[in-house]
């Protein structure tokens, strides 16, 4: 007993899961509408149509492309028309689409495609068809996605100087006709009016890296992929307006500059000589680092991207205090007493600056970052938004979708504030990159001053929801704070710094950590258990208890797994605590969060993810019924339109909170059930989901004691003690 550590940490599961497959639907005469024959009329004939118009500006090596729209009924993967736009009618599907599927076609296959739809036999065929809504040209209308040139140029920013934009080209797998997209893109952008941005941002945080040519980039990335988005200055409407017409553009978004936000603590300023050099490290993402009491703390200099003249010097400082030891700025605010160390990327400008990089310069620095930086620091904090809101609710930004690669592809953290009201007045919701899929995105709150803990939203802060389905904010602290120079700031900036440090603790006091197991374990700590636009699930430290300890009267199981796509797979037998049962009957709270790795789409569109996860903790009922204790793994079972709006079907981050009172159970065990789903494989050259490798997911599971009995560790541990093993580091599990 005297040798009891006084925290009880977060356990590992060892236990494998049993698979289970799934026999697969598919289509049949059950499928097809009774409005067949009417679709059949009103879409060959669309067909003719566009096959008897003027083609030649949005044909590329003798192929085009159709935008295929759904009905409402069929929005689900099961419905997916590829079987009429397949070899038969000389197509395929090649991308979801703004609202429906893009499709690749030869010129001279139209009239192949107007008889299939006017005569095919085959039952996949006629599902397909009495289920299209429209088939269209992809023209410019469907670039500006029903806007207008002019919508469009009165958006951006009325500085008198030329227009930054983000341009994704059109996608083809033919070969011939990416060769045909680029010689007329290519003519285009070597056109005096265009320009990449300014040459002095072309920097690298690694001064050996010297060169840069952006068109080059575009043109290589676009000849082996297929696709290909990058960032552009336009002068005038008339350059707007000839770029679109080109036909070869897919999207555009408006690319405005990113920008920053604007008693908590008293006495005496806190020095950083107190912090360990040993401490965990935040790379951050700011206006740079001068401030010379914390220079000592900085663990790597790199080059910056932004000179000092230019540098938002001061907004980076204040960042830096709060990572560094925001809990000795704030003494009147409850707080970890966690210190970091820090890597400063410099690459925001001050508002009076005369040039600021664009969008592929910042990425293509960061990208250089992450390189440098990865093997020595985790977690990323961005305390910066672009000043203008998403261009549309549905497609996810292009800042967003980049800096989530880059933190894929490294093994990235990255933690970003929502952003302030005065970045998105029009619509007060986040602005990017606060759309990055596999962030931490953090909005603020106030300090109550009855309860002494976190409140309300911050009136400063954006809110949710963000686009494809996901659920942002992730979660919300102080956004009140007194920083470097003991002055109070308000604002996202200065929440984000606290999750940021939080998060690069648990990276360095959990084994083998992943940033989905970290991000898993910090939302399942929030306080509030269904999500929320404005807080997400809250703050994730409660009650002096560290994300990588188990509070008092409950216990944490955190693991990793790899799921293959197409199975069910079961925890079984996980013992159900004694605490937990009473007369028969579960009682107390259930936990549960998952974080899948998803398969991304280029498309960047509402159909984002290609992959999604069901989970749910399990029992069998006295009548001898599968229930389930969290979760409900309704997603499959409910129309797809309902699925998306009520469950965040495609969301990859799953939080399932239940509060039992007397739910009849048989039995003393549990089981955690999860599956993959999968959708779109076609943009990955893929048939089936068998053909992928197994998907990546990180697992919390916390079960609490409805009278927080201290002994449910203990009970929980004795149960599975040869499945189980500490998940902390030089912390080994006691049993009492």
């Amino acid at each position: 007993m005297a040798n009891r550590p006084v925290t009880n940490p977060v356990i590992t599961l060892l236990k494998a899961p049993t698979p289970k497959s799934v026999q697969g639907g598919g289509k049949s005469a059950k499928g097809i509408k009774e409005s067949l024959e009417q679709k059949r009329n009103s879409l060959s004939k669309k067909v003719k149509k566009i096959h008897d118009s003027d083609l030649e500006n949005y044909t590329f090596g003798g192929v085009t492309h159709l935008l295929a729209k759904m009905d409402d009924d069929a929005l689900s993967p099961s419905w997916t028309p590829s079987d009429l736009f397949d070899s038969k009618s000389e197509s395929r599907i090649i991308s979801p689409a703004y609202q429906g599927f893009l499709i690749e076609i030869s010129r001279a296959s139209l009239p192949t495609l107007y008889k299939q739809i006017k005569n095919s036999t085959n039952i996949n065929d006629q599902v397909d068809i009495s289920r299209i809504a429209s088939i269209d040209i992809f023209d410019e209308s469907e670039t500006l996605r029903g806007s207008s040139i002019e919508e469009l140029w009165t958006s951006m920013p009325n500085d008198g100087g030329p227009k930054p934009i983000n341009v994704w080209l059109k996608p083809f797998k033919n070969k011939a006709a990416r060769k045909g997209l680029i010689t007329k893109i290519k003519g285009l952008l070597k056109e005096r009016s265009f320009a990449f941005g300014h040459p002095e941002f072309d920097s690298s945080p690694d001064p050996s890296i010297t060169h840069h040519d952006a068109l080059e980039d575009v043109i290589e990335n676009y000849l082996v992929d297929g696709y290909a988005d990058f960032s552009l200055y336009i002068s005038t409407r008339d350059d707007l307006e000839r770029l679109v017409s080109s036909g070869a553009v897919y999207r555009i978004e408006a690319a405005p500059n990113i920008s920053v936000s604007h008693n908590p603590g008293t006495g005496k300023e806190p020095s950083p000589k107190l912090v360990s050099i040993d401490s965990p490290t935040v790379v951050i993402i700011d206006g740079g680092v001068n401030a010379s009491s914390y220079l000592h703390l900085e663990k790597m200099s790199l080059n910056p991207l932004v000179p000092f003249t230019d540098a938002n010097i001061i907004h980076g400082n204040k960042v830096a205090s709060l990572v560094c030891h925001a809990h000795a700025w704030n003494n009147n605010r409850r707080l970890p007493s966690l210190d970091c160390t820090y890597i400063s990327a410099q690459v925001i400008c001050k508002d009076s600056a005369p040039k600021t990089p664009n969008h592929d310069q910042l990425i293509r620095y960061l990208e250089e970052v992450a390189k440098l930086t990865s093997e020595h620091a985790k977690v990323w904090n961005l305390s910066f938004n672009t000043v203008a809101s998403l261009s549309t609710k549905d497609e996810v930004s292009r800042l967003g979708h980049r800096i989530n690669k880059i933190a894929r592809k490294y093994g990235i953290l990255p933690v970003i504030s929502a952003g302030n009201n005065y970045h998105n007045p029009h619509t007060g919701t986040l602005c990017p990159p606060a759309d990055c899929e596999s962030s931490l995105t953090i909005s603020g709150r106030v300090f109550n001053l009855i309860s002494k803990k976190p409140g309300k939203k911050c009136s400063l802060s954006l809110k949710g929801p963000a686009p494809a389905g996901m659920k942002k904010p992730d979660l919300a602290w102080y956004s009140e704070l007194r920083v470097l120079g003991g002055k109070t700031e308000k604002g996202t900036s200065f929440s984000t710094p606290l999750v940021s440090s939080l998060a690069a603790h648990t990276f360095a006091n959990i084994k083998n950590p992943t940033p989905d197991l970290v991000k898993a374990l910090l939302i399942n700590r929030g306080e509030i258990f269904s999500h929320n636009n404005e807080l997400g699930w809250g703050t994730p430290w409660q009650d002096e208890q560290l994300p990588w300890h188990c509070p008092l009267g409950s216990v944490t199981l955190a693991w990793t797994s790899k799921l293959q796509p197409g199975f069910y797979y079961y925890w079984n037998d996980i013992p159900i605590p004694p605490e937990m049962i009473d007369n028969g009957k579960f009682i107390g709270t259930v936990a549960l969060t998952a974080v899948l790795k998803p398969l991304i789409s280029e498309s960047v569109g509402e159909n984002y993810f290609s992959s999604r996860l069901q989970v749910a903790l399990q029992a069998i009922s006295k009548s001898g019924s599968t229930i389930n204790l969290a979760g409900n793994m309704k997603e499959d079972k409910e129309k797809e339109a309902i699925a998306r709006a009520e469950l965040s079907k495609w969301s990859p981050v799953r939080n399932h909170y239940k509060s039992h009172s007397g739910t009849g159970v048989t039995g003393t065990s549990m089981k955690l059930c999860a599956r993959i789903f999968t959708r779109d494989l076609y943009q990955f050259d893929m048939s089936h989901h068998s053909e992928l490798p197994p998907q990546e997911v990180a697992f919390v599971l916390t079960l609490r004691a409805p009278d927080g009995s201290e002994s449910i560790y203990d009970s929980a541990v004795s149960a599975m003690k040869s499945e189980i093993e500490s998940a902390v580091v030089n912390q080994d599990i006691h049993v009492s």
